[in-house]
């Protein structure tokens, strides 16, 4: 599943990648939904000094299996597509 007017950094090395949504998605409301469909991210205005940033995630990929991680990235996208349903 695609979400529109999305973004991910591609990492080429660390811990973390970040995914930025559009405009009208504030990542601070999506994490219980997420937490409740057992997936998690850091909202990325803890982030930001400014605050900014509510419409990032960071994510982690260090610890986690690649299968863990497509099932993870799974869940996400079935929590992002609902709340783009829901706006």
């Amino acid at each position: 599943m695609c979400i529109r007017d999305s973004q991910w950094t591609r990492p080429r090395g660390g811990l973390f990648l970040w995914l930025t949504l559009p405009e009208r998605i504030d990542s601070r409301a999506l994490l219980a939904d997420a937490l409740r469909q057992r997936v998690a991210f850091v909202p990325g205005s803890a982030f930001f000094t400014d605050g900014s940033g509510s419409r990032h995630l960071r994510l982690n990929f260090s610890h986690s299996d690649p299968d863990r991680i497509a099932e993870g990235v799974r869940r996400l996208a079935t929590v992002l597509h609902a709340s783009l349903l829901a706006v």
